[in-house]
């Protein structure tokens, strides 16, 4: 059985805001993908490219936001 270890008020407000800045690069990435895949590449791809480049932006920020927790807070 594990035991759950307490988190600190910090830990958990940088979850949240980790988990915000993430989504509101996928919203980003997701609308600039929609218009540049829909202009340069093809109407029919719009919304998947768009949706790609929403995920690719959202991982690249929960990405970089955990690695720079751990390197500064271990």
């Amino acid at each position: 059985m594990a035991v759950a270890r307490p988190t600190s008020p910090l830990r958990q407000q940088f979850e949240t805001e980790r988990k915000r800045s993430a989504f509101f690069s996928f919203l980003a990435g997701t609308g600039i993908g929609i218009i540049a895949a829909d202009t340069w590449v093809s109407p029919w791809l719009g919304v998947p490219g768009g949706l790609a480049v929403g995920g690719v932006a959202y991982l690249l920020v929960f990405g970089y936001e955990t690695l720079m927790w751990r390197k500064h807070n271990g």
